[in-house]
Parts: structure tokens; C-alpha cells; sequence
């Protein structure tokens, strides 16, 4: 007998896209599934929608009046599976057919010390209604370190975790989104596996949680920050602090000035990781970063977007 796998869809005004979202989890080619799908208090019309499929496909629906951040109505959902394995498909997104029945049958190679099997995925670009299959690495086993050294290659919306993971660790309610640390965290403990296959697809649009920078930005310091404050954390993972947060303050900081516009804050985040990383003063782009961000605004914008039209062209 198949395991029972339990899909959480968190939803947050996605009424144009959760039905989408719906469908290809009742479309997976393997049984049993247990359907949740849980809204964060939208503004929009998604409880609407989300009750009228819950009456027509009869899964389950948790419509709650206040927004309260992914993490909490994950760890809602999660008091309210039964599954053996669990995933999340985030409002917005999609899996493909055979997701669910490629990663339970991956799980059935493994032992119980693995807790991930995720899967490649593929990128939906609303602006040009086209869809690329997304290169990241693949790794197997205890993935701590590499999750540190190479960054995140765990394509969000594709792993299957066994339900003893959220038995262990928990997402943190202080985070409004807590995105790869959850993967952090569960590395500690529990080794990672993979398929070769596309399982999955993300929706890349304008209101995408991730284009906040300002508000990734914070995230991401603060759960770095207490990742390595983690005592149980081996001392060769410890020793990429520097590394890892100099990383960090590059990436924020030319995002800041380039993408938003927010060169001081840029320039503070650029100045933070040459103070972790001196050489990084070599790297031509904080180069330019730190020289934008010291233009008057409307010569930086006329910079970085005539550069944006000299890549469109050159592509």
C-alpha cells in the first residue's frame, strides 16, 4: 500500500493562480494524496474561490480572517496532516504529474536518516508567457556544508520531506516567509536525496515575496545570524561565517542600489561585506555598485536602465 502524502498549499491573494495550483496537485499520477490548502487571511477574492473547489474536489479548506505569515499557517497545516511525507506548493506555483510518485518511490531506495528528496524545477515568466528549466547543482547525502559554501540548490517548491522532519524542527513564526533556512535546519539532522527530473514549476510575476528586498534582506540576516549561533553546527561549517554573510551583504547590497533604488542602504550593505571580505574591493561589480550609489538618483536610474536595455538588445 502507498503511503499517504500530505500536499499544504498556503495561499495569499492568489485567486487568479490558486486554481492552477489546485489542479495539478489533483492531477498527480499517485494515490493517496490528502489536499490542505490554507489562506492567509487574503484580501482578494481567494476565499471564495478557494471554497467553491473545496466543495466541487473535497479537500480540505482552512480559510483564516487575519494574515498572520506563511510560517504560521505552515505550522497550522502541519497540526492537521496525517501524511507519512509532506510538501508545500506555494499558491502561485505548480508541480507536474508525476512529482509525488517519482519522490515517494525515491524515498523507498533511502533509509529512515533521509528526511529530503527534492527534484529540479523550471521557472514560468509571466511578462513573456515562457518557461526555462532552472540549472542548479544536485547533492546527495549530509548536504549541511554544501548548503553553506555553494548557497541554496534545493529548488524550492520541489522537495517531499518525511513527516518526522517537522517532528524535529519547526518553522519559525517570527519570519514571514523563512524560505532555505528551513533546509538549514533540517540538514542538521537528516541527510538529502534528489530525482533528475523537472517536478515542479515556480511563477516568476511582479508580486513574487522574493522581490522584496528590503524585507529578504532583513530575513536573511537575522537567520544567518542565528544559524551560526548554532551550537550543534560543525566546526568546519562555523568556519564559512565570514564567507557566507560577506556573501550575503554583496548580493542585498547590489540589489538595493540596482534593483530598488535604495543606495544608501546598498551602500551600507556593500560596505559590510568588504569588511568581512576586504578583497571583494577588486570585484568589479561592488566596484560599480558602491559608484552608482554615490550618483544623484536620476543619473544612477538612467545608468542602470540604459544598461538593461544594452542586455535586452544583446539577448
Amino acid at each position: 500500500m502507498n503511503p499517504l502524502v500530505s500536499v499544504i498549499i498556503p495561499s495569499y491573494n492568489h485567486a487568479r493562480y490558486i486554481g492552477r495550483a489546485i489542479d495539478s496537485v489533483l492531477a498527480q499520477t499517485y494515490a493517496p494524496i490528502e489536499l490542505i490548502v490554507i489562506d492567509d487571511g487574503s484580501r482578494d477574492d481567494s476565499a471564495a474561490v478557494i471554497a467553491g473547489l473545496a466543495q466541487r474536489h473535497g479537500f480540505r479548506a482552512v480559510l483564516n480572517p487575519e494574515n498572520r505569515g506563511q510560517s504560521h499557517v505552515v505550522n497550522q497545516a502541519l497540526d492537521l496532516c496525517r501524511g507519512e511525507f509532506v510538501c508545500f506548493l506555494p499558491s502561485d506555483d505548480w508541480y507536474l504529474p508525476d512529482k509525488t510518485r517519482l519522490q515517494v518511490d525515491k524515498f523507498r531506495d533511502c533509509d529512515e536518516s533521509t528526511g529530503v528528496v527534492y527534484g529540479r524545477g523550471a521557472r514560468y515568466y509571466e511578462h513573456s508567457d515562457t518557461t526555462e528549466p532552472v540549472s542548479l547543482p544536485l547533492r546527495r547525502g549530509d548536504v549541511l556544508r554544501d548548503l553553506v559554501a555553494i548557497g541554496n540548490f534545493v529548488y524550492p517548491v520541489t522537495p517531499l520531506f518525511r513527516r518526522a522532519c517537522f517532528e524535529r524542527v519547526r518553522f519559525d513564526e517570527s519570519y514571514r516567509a523563512e524560505g532555505e533556512a528551513i533546509y538549514l535546519k533540517l540538514a542538521l539532522h537528516f541527510r538529502f536525496d534528489y530525482v533528475e527530473d523537472i517536478v515542479a514549476v515556480m511563477r516568476d510575476h511582479p508580486a513574487n515575496t522574493g522581490k522584496n528586498v528590503p524585507l529578504m534582506y532583513r530575513e536573511n540576516q537575522r537567520y544567518w545570524e542565528a544559524f551560526f549561533d548554532e551550537p550543534a553546527l560543525p566546526p568546519e561549517v562555523r568556519a564559512l561565517r565570514r564567507t557566507r554573510l560577506a556573501r550575503l551583504h554583496r548580493l542585498k547590497g547590489l540589489e538595493l542600489v540596482v534593483l530598488c533604488g535604495q543606495a544608501r542602504d546598498g551602500r551600507r550593505a556593500l560596505r559590510r561585506a568588504i569588511g568581512l571580505r576586504p578583497r571583494l574591493l577588486l570585484d568589479p561589480r561592488v566596484l560599480a555598485g558602491l559608484v552608482l550609489s554615490l550618483l544623484p538618483a536620476p543619473l544612477a536610474g538612467s545608468l542602470v536602465r540604459r544598461r538593461r536595455g544594452a542586455a535586452g538588445a544583446a539577448s
